[in-house]
């Protein structure tokens, strides 16, 4: 029962470690990743899309950010356009690395992504 037990939880964490290096290494050919500073730098007039949950969004967001959720954006487009870069973000950057992919390969050329997500953020914020 305990080496059960120990080879579920031995799974469990080479799956978890295994996503984790999976989503950061396709990413990267998708889109470019930058840390707070850069990112809050760059994406001044551009279009910065928080695809998290609207709740969260409402509590606390990047200054200038747009709120589109993940699920939308992921089916429909539309509200993107192609000839300006795309800045992206969420909580923990699992969703915006999948988005990110998806709008590389639909034929978005500039796609960023904040490292570590809003989870890590350090620059202007907007509460309401």
């Amino acid at each position: 029962m305990l080496t059960a037990l120990f080879i579920l939880i031995l799974l469990w964490i080479i799956w978890t470690v295994g996503t984790i290096v999976w989503t950061r290494t396709t990413l990267k050919r998708a889109a470019n990743v930058l840390p707070s500073e850069e990112f809050e730098k760059q994406s001044r007039n551009q279009q910065l899309i928080d695809i998290r949950e609207p709740a969260k969004f409402k509590i606390k967001h990047i200054l200038g950010a747009r709120n589109i959720q993940y699920a939308m954006l992921n089916d429909n487009h539309s509200a993107l356009r192609k000839d300006k870069p795309v800045f992206l973000y969420d909580e923990n950057m699992q969703y915006a690395a999948r988005l990110a992919r998806k709008l590389k390969k639909d034929g978005y050329s500039e796609i960023v992504v904040l490292k570590n997500g809003f989870a890590e953020y350090t620059g202007k914020t907007k509460s309401n």
